[in-house]
């Protein structure tokens, strides 16, 4: 498996954006926590839970709209488009003097928003690829992005409790990091467009003879391209699965006030906490790509298995409450185990199978699953 420099300069420039992203998810947590602690907002716990159970819905909107929008779009003016939002409504969230229609609606676009960083990404990652190239390399390219993703989480923990510890201000750090998405905002519009050839020549067909025929994939309208999905077995099996896991996933937006209330902890040792969350992910994400392009069939459900195991037994430490030494050992068990059954297994089968519908399926994967999340909250 060989790289070329520009393959290789695409895949950094799209994967430093995707992270610069998806960071915002992380700093908007701890701007609630925040919020929380301002005496002079009249902000508490009751009132962020609503606000999460209104982002989660604004979310799954994300992910059934944002779709359909990168697929017009393409993934450079998406995650454009995606910073801009995110920008904007840090602005605005900053701006908040208590609970108002303005402050739910600049969360809510900040959770839609974050809802279409991957589809984005994804799209984008696959345009680096013409036809012909191998599986292999494209799914490593996808994991590569998921891993981005997890990373810019991380530092978004990180570098917002530092921030938020520094300038004691909630509004600060909102302003500051809305700095930050714009200035990566303007690196992705000047990155050069790129197009895939196989994307745009593969859609999903309700036959072999489809896969590959530009003119009958272009027919396919997005309702025709649901009804195949409908008819696809494995296509419910990862809505399925992902709907299982994905609360899992998001368990980093609960992590800063849990920390907060269940250990006392400062804004830097939240910070730091909750990034290790995010972090454990990237590692398992890489080995487990590596495996299963070793595994057959059996053998990737019997890892994945063993991997979700992990997980729900760090679940069930955590929810015990053990001491603070035992809480970065199990935030990494809870992490990696469900990494790879979430980051590897669908990327590359959606962006293959899907074609230039891939982000329409992209985002749909996940709608299911943060539903569930928006019901958890409530």
């Amino acid at each position: 498996m060989t790289w070329n420099i520009d393959e290789a300069g695409k895949l950094a420039s799209i994967c430093a954006s995707t992270g610069v992203a998806f960071s915002f998810r992380s700093v908007v947590s701890l701007g609630l926590l925040g919020m929380v602690r301002d005496k002079e907002v009249p902000i508490d716990d009751a009132l962020v839970g609503q606000l999460n159970a209104k982002g989660s819905l604004a979310y799954a909107l994300g992910k059934l709209m944002g779709g359909v929008g990168v697929d017009a779009l393409g993934g450079k003016a998406s995650l454009f488009a995606v910073l801009v939002l995110l920008c904007s409504s840090f602005t605005h969230m900053a701006r908040a003097r208590g609970p108002s229609t303005g402050l739910t609606l600049a969360f809510a676009a900040s959770r839609f928003s974050t809802a279409v960083v991957w589809t984005a990404a994804a799209i984008s990652i696959r345009g680096i690829f013409h036809r012909g190239t191998s599986s292999d390399k494209v799914q490593l390219a996808l994991s590569l992005g998921q891993v981005a993703m997890r990373v810019g989480a991380s530092l978004g923990s990180v570098v917002g409790g530092i921030l938020l510890n520094r300038l004691q201000s909630w509004r600060q750090l909102l302003l500051a990091y809305a700095a930050v998405g714009s200035a990566a905002a303007v690196a992705v519009a000047l990155r050069p467009e790129q197009r895939c050839v196989e994307a745009q020549a593969s859609l999903p067909g309700d036959s072999q003879k489809a896969v590959g025929q530009k003119t009958r994939q272009d027919a396919v309208s997005i309702p025709g391209a649901l009804r195949i999905a409908a008819a696809e077995p494995k296509a419910w099996l990862l809505l399925g699965s992902t709907m299982m896991i994905t609360p899992t996933f998001d368990l980093a937006g609960l992590l800063p006030r849990f920390l907060s209330d269940a250990y006392s902890m400062d804004e830097i040792g939240i910070g730091s906490t909750s990034g290790i969350f995010p972090l454990a992910a990237p590692p398992a994400i890489i080995v487990g790509s590596m495996v299963m392009t070793n595994l057959g069939p059996r053998s990737r459900a019997s890892f994945l298995f063993c991997a979700q195991s992990v997980s729900v037994a760090g679940f069930l430490a955590l929810a015990s409450k053990p001491k603070r030494r035992w809480l970065t050992p199990l935030l990494v068990a809870v992490s990696a185990g469900c990494a790879p059954t979430l980051s590897c297994v669908p990327p590359e089968w959606i962006t293959r199978w899907g074609g230039p519908r891939a982000g329409l399926f992209a985002g749909m994967q996940d709608v299911p699953g943060t539903l569930t999340e928006m019901m958890l909250y409530a």
